[in-house]
């Protein structure tokens, strides 16, 4: 019924939204009336001034699977830490579950591929300090999580942990699969292959390991995975009025030793309009994207949504503007997306708290 619901929504989309990503009519997307709520605080590292644990502020990514009933299993990532939480939603009720450690203090040895040898990026001093996660996505049977793959926003420096991409074995209810008992870092590999592609991409491997702000450097803010593709959605560069999606095979990211990745990965362009960047992605039931854009920098672009087939040869459909958020919440940016719904994307903000998690309606449906 999902699918059949979401099939006649890009039909009736097609033709309302031919092409124009700039169109003058395009709808001015509002929240639903109908509020979320959480039966605890969101993980962030750290404790604040007065000592209490610090409530998450950076929502970055979400992945849901979708159990049935109106009940989702979903993981979460911040880009502060390197921990993922797993949460339910169930109708409006978002309830935060167990952490699990993406990351040591430490790059580990069985981390496929080869770690980074001569680092980049405007302070070329290597550290190991978090996983500046950006992207959640799900196929089964594994959640995946990227670091952002760019460097440091505010120190321009590299920091090696946020080269990592790590996926996590789950259930089919979207447990970590562990013995019973066992911790759920045991269900967590990682892999260094990821940059090994970004570097060698075409037109956007001269950005990768470059200044964000300064030189519109790679940086690595959403994810899909459909079958053995796995999609990094850019933020930066944005080129031309164009966002990109690098494509890689998933089984070559994660074979197995420890060689470097050394395919030819698929860049595809997006036009999304000039400075746009994608700011996240979700897999729609017919194996299509809903992108989320925004400023690739710190540009006076609004955020989008768009469907896009990553495998087709159309240009995306652009389905409306995020409306801007009320005055005691305008610092709030549109961060992670999921569905909850055949028409219907929750949306967590970056910068409040909790992510300030509310769901729009995808117009057009009927």
């Amino acid at each position: 019924m999902l699918l059949r619901s979401f099939l006649r929504l890009s039909t009736v989309l097609s033709a309302l939204f031919t092409v124009a990503p700039a169109m003058a009519s395009e709808p001015i997307l509002q929240p639903d009336p109908q509020t979320y709520e959480l039966a605890g605080d969101l993980w962030a590292p750290g404790k604040d001034e007065a000592g209490q644990k610090n409530v998450a502020e950076d929502i970055s990514g979400i992945a849901c699977i979708d159990l049935g009933g109106g009940k989702r299993r979903c993981l979460l990532i911040n880009d502060e830490g390197g921990k993922a939480q797993f949460a339910t939603i169930e109708d409006f009720r978002i309830e935060p579950k167990k952490r699990v450690d993406l990351i040591g203090e430490g790059p580990n040895p069985a981390t496929l591929g080869r770690q980074p040898k001569e680092p980049g990026c405007p302070d070329p001093r290597q550290r190991f300090k978090e996983l500046d996660g950006e992207g959640v996505a799900y196929a089964a049977p594994y959640f995946y999580v990227t670091g952002s793959h760019g460097c440091a926003r505010r120190a321009k420096a590299f920091t090696l942990s946020a080269m990592l991409l790590a996926r996590i074995r789950v259930t089919a209810d979207g447990k970590a699969d562990v013995a019973e008992g066992a911790e759920p870092e045991g269900a967590v590999e990682t892999t260094w292959r990821l940059g090994d592609a970004l570097a060698r991409a075409e037109t956007v491997g001269a950005h990768f390991l470059k200044d964000l702000t300064d030189e519109n450097g790679l940086n690595i803010e959403g994810l899909a995975v459909v079958g053995d593709d796995l999609y990094a959605g850019l933020r930066a560069p944005s080129l031309d009025g164009k966002a990109f999606l690098v494509a890689v095979s998933v089984e070559a990211l994660f074979a197995k030793g420890h060689e470097p990745y050394a395919g030819t990965p698929r860049v595809i362009p997006i036009e999304v309009g000039e400075g746009a960047g994608i700011r996240d992605l979700t897999v729609l039931p017919d194996g299509q994207l809903l992108v989320l854009t925004g400023p690739a920098q710190f540009q006076d672009v609004p955020y989008r949504l768009f469907r896009f087939d990553p495998k087709g040869t159309a240009t995306p459909v652009a389905l409306g503007r995020l409306a801007p958020l009320d005055e005691s919440e305008k610092r709030g940016k549109p961060e992670a997306i999921t569905l909850v719904g055949g028409d219907r994307v929750l949306v967590f903000f970056d910068s409040l708290r909790n992510g300030a998690p509310r769901s729009y309606t995808v117009p057009g449906r009927r």
